[in-house]
């Protein structure tokens, strides 16, 4: 039996879609743009599935975004691809929303090659404003000014040499994935790209391309975050706006010069595979340290590094043998800050879990499992599910939307 590509596993004793639970008293009145995908609750988005949803603490969905894959990606776009790049292989991979409440969605495919595949941007109401399909992966960062911040990637296959050391590239593949970040206009133009091979080799800082497990992905860029003043003034020579980048090959964070590409600062040490860089109000770096915890059954962690001393502590999970103490996703993973530092969401990709997570305490608050009904999917493809009906669904990435906000983009404020 094929499943969507964000299916983790039946779920027999479900009764119903996604559930929630609040664990604790809160006053916010927040509500959660929870990142989805094609085929997901097709109960809310009938014909292709949710890109993505808001939805309030009772996981009630209160707006949702829907598109036709194929008005997105035609055969044409796939031309340089190979393996099978069909449409059925092609899933939503992270979105965001900016100060307009447009939905900024990435992409990626299963069994395709390169498995970065592109960008697309939609309106509040889904109409599709542009997409892009330009290898761009992971998880988008928009800014302020609505600029947008995404992971790049293309494929070269002549390098032979580690950052031009003397060092033999160790490839056996001979197709490297040369990894970058791309900056976006609100419009889809793009006004900067800046390649790691690059900037490792500018910077002098080659280290970062040779402690690494996989010659042919030496850098892999999966999360951008932009510097806050309280960050750069921890960090001399960088500015407010720069760009702190996660290398999970590398296990490091750099911070770049928004305008050059520099390396100005490098932190790595006690994280492993991390995922999601955030700057937290003090200046100091979260991150979503995937394969770092080794005193926690689930392996992972969220940890927060002072990017001035290089030490780290960790945020969640902190309460042995409470609700999230043995969080544990290998790969992915996303977390985003409330507006005043004090509450985060921890998206557990692999476990299908969001957690809502007291900063100070490491206590949780509220908590989410994603469940579809993929009954619909499985008619669409010609398959029977048997006597599965509910499965448990990778989340892809969770964020706060203000109530304010929500009310503005929906026309009611």
């Amino acid at each position: 039996m094929r499943l969507p590509s964000h299916a983790i596993r039946p779920e027999p004793d479900a009764t119903g879609p996604s559930t929630a639970r609040s664990l604790a008293p809160t006053s916010s009145d927040d509500l959660i743009l929870m990142t989805a995908g094609f085929s997901e609750r097709q109960d809310i988005c009938p014909s292709f599935g949710c890109m993505a949803m808001i939805i309030d603490r009772t996981g009630q969905v209160r707006h949702s975004w829907e598109t036709d894959p194929s008005a997105l990606f035609t055969k044409e776009n796939f031309a340089t691809f190979t393996g099978q790049p069909n449409l059925q292989n092609i899933y939503v991979q992270g979105s965001t929303l900016d100060s307009r409440g447009n939905l900024i969605v990435t992409f990626q495919g299963r069994n395709v090659f390169p498995y970065q595949v592109g960008i697309a941007k939609f309106d509040w109401d889904g109409n599709l404003l542009w997409a892009r399909t330009d290898n761009s992966h992971h998880w988008p960062t928009v800014g302020d000014d609505g600029r947008i911040y995404v992971p790049v990637s293309h494929i070269t296959r002549d390098e032979t040499h580690v950052a031009a050391t003397s060092v033999p590239l160790d490839c056996k593949g001979g197709a490297v994935y040369e990894e970058g970040v791309q900056v976006l206009a609100p419009d889809g133009n793009e006004l900067h790209r800046f390649w790691m091979s690059d900037a490792v080799i500018a910077s002098d800082t080659q280290g970062l391309a040779y402690s690494v497990r996989n010659d042919c992905d030496p850098y892999h860029v999966n999360g951008i975050a932009l510097l806050t003043p309280a960050a750069a003034a921890k960090l001399p020579g960088t500015r407010a706006g720069d760009l702190v980048v996660s290398l999970r090959s590398s296990s490091s964070l750099v911070v770049m010069d928004v305008e050059t590409g520099k390396i100005e600062h490098v932190t790595a040490g006690p994280m492993v595979a991390q995922h999601s860089p955030r700057v937290m109000p003090d200046g100091s770096f979260a991150v979503f340290d995937n394969l770092g915890s080794h005193d926690t059954p689930g392996g992972s962690r969220v940890l927060r590094i002072d990017p001035e001393t290089g030490n780290s502590d960790r945020l969640f999970p902190t309460i042995e043998n409470a609700v999230g103490w043995d969080l544990g996703s290998g790969a992915q993973g996303e977390i985003n800050l409330s507006d005043d530092g004090q509450r985060m969401l921890v998206a557990s990709t692999l476990e299908g879990v969001v957690y809502e997570v007291e900063v100070a305490t490491g206590g949780v608050l509220w908590d989410y499992t994603s469940i579809s009904d993929l009954r619909p999917y499985f008619e669409m493809a010609g398959q029977s599910p048997g006597t599965d009906r509910f499965f448990r669904m990778q989340t892809q990435g969770a964020a706060y939307v203000k109530a304010s906000d929500f009310a503005r983009f929906a026309g009611q404020g």
